[in-house]
């Protein structure tokens, strides 16, 4: 009788192909692919380290790691990607999110808190906060938004129909169908269909900041991605240099302007934000790796 392999003995030879691949973290994939083979949580895998795959087991498992050999991105082959705590389903229509962009959630999430704070001892009958989302691809910010924010309606827009179909699935996913309008179009345009008049407290943002001629300079993995959804012009500004301003023309006086941004933009896009004179002196948010990775600005109460 042939002896099979177990578990163990499987993530460690999947583990030595990948690294010889120069996958980044060949360990994690291969327990990532296993777990999703066997339709438990990655962590389990250690319950089961000296137990047995089926043959059919073992032929999907060992086709999943060829393609992350290929270096097709884990979240694609999966079909999904955890992001603030949340699963969303993903397909190659839309960018991956980031663990970075979590801050930017979080750091608006921290903000609405206080606003409704603040009007709630201001005996205020409406508590509720209207929000944008502009490039929303799988609609990660905006519904990790809806999910953490009690009382809000959220617009979140993106060019991309097919981004648009995947954000939608993802709201049906977290049952904030009631809380999230997905919009097709370019950046503000779409609300003009919606509410000619539209205020909103937040115009919140995860844009294209890559330039261009860095795009051949992108990991192999980042090139499975949309390009549109990752290309900011020669100097990543491009859509900067859009929100801004129309951003001034939605936010009702002291609302809140939230963009991510490259790590080297911080003081280009800061400079981009004074020359609106309608905005408060911007503020730069860094990652945890203490790179800058958000910024902030207040629209000036008249």
């Amino acid at each position: 009788m042939v002896k099979r392999s177990t578990v163990s003995e499987i993530l460690d030879k999947a583990t030595r192909y990948l690294k010889r691949r120069e996958i980044h973290e060949p360990r994690i994939d291969a327990e990532v692919l296993l777990a999703h083979v066997l339709k438990i949580e990655r962590l389990e895998i250690y319950l089961t380290l000296d137990c047995h795959l089926t043959e059919k087991e073992l032929s999907t498992y060992e086709k999943l790691i060829e393609r992350r050999a290929g270096r097709e991105p884990v979240a694609f082959i999966v079909g999904y990607k955890e992001f603030m705590g949340l699963k969303f389903f993903l397909n190659k229509d839309v960018l991956i999110p980031r663990p970075e962009t979590e801050i930017l959630v979080e750091k608006v999430i921290e903000k609405a808190h206080n606003i409704r704070k603040l009007r709630s001892c201001q005996y205020r009958r409406d508590n509720s906060l209207t929000i944008v989302d502009l490039c929303t691809g799988s609609g990660n910010i905006a519904i990790s938004l809806a999910k953490n924010i009690p009382s809000c309606k959220i617009y979140a827009t993106d060019i991309s129909e097919g981004a648009i179909q995947v954000a939608r699935k993802n709201a049906r996913f977290h049952n904030v169908e009631d809380k999230v309008e997905f919009l097709l179009g370019d950046l503000f345009c779409p609300l003009e269909e919606v509410k000619s008049n539209l205020t909103v407290d937040f115009v919140v943002s995860n844009p294209p900041y890559v330039k261009s001629r860095d795009l051949a300079l992108l990991e192999p993995e980042i090139k499975r991605e949309p390009l549109s959804a990752l290309e900011g012009g020669n100097d990543g500004l491009n859509f900067y240099h859009r929100i801004v301003p129309q951003a001034l023309k939605y936010l009702v006086s002291g609302g809140y302007l939230f963009m991510e941004i490259g790590d080297s933009q911080g003081k280009a896009v800061m400079n981009l934000i004074r020359k609106e004179k309608r905005f408060s002196r911007p503020r730069l948010i860094k990652d945890y790796a203490g790179l800058d990775r958000v910024i902030v600005a207040q629209k000036l109460r008249f």
